[in-house]
């Protein structure tokens, strides 16, 4: 039997955070969800690393940039992918200085967000631009 690839999912926004695990479930992936930075830690610890994070940056409790930092420390290797409206240049430096360079703007189509996923894992090249 094949291991499917295990994700975190951190987003506040409770009915896109609900459609992307569900859409991800029936393609096949392990889903972790976390509804605020501080939760997101918290699975991280308790359950990761996973093959990929994806993670927002507007959330409440830590914010996605804190939960990036604090993954990093723990296991500088983990794969993550920020999924966020608001990519400001502040972030992109903080998070580029944690070895994060993918980016996927919303709103975004769930096929999109399927091979951008499906290339992080696989270690593909990705375009980092929005």
């Amino acid at each position: 039997m094949e291991r499917r690839a295990t994700l975190l999912l951190v987003e506040d926004e409770t009915v896109l955070r609900g459609l992307v695990s569900q859409f991800l479930r029936h393609e096949g992936y392990q889903v972790e969800e976390a509804e605020d930075g501080g939760e997101g830690v918290h699975r991280y610890l308790e359950k990761g690393p996973f093959d990929l994070l994806l993670v927002d940056l507007n959330l409440p409790v830590l914010s996605g940039v804190e939960v990036c930092r604090r993954v990093k420390s723990r296991c500088p290797s983990q794969k993550v992918m920020i999924c966020s409206a608001a990519i400001v240049t502040e972030h992109e430096e903080a998070l580029h200085r944690l070895g994060i360079d993918h980016f996927l703007t919303k709103p975004y189509h769930p096929e999109e967000l399927l091979d951008r996923i499906r290339r992080e894992i696989q270690g593909e090249p990705v375009v980092t631009w929005r």
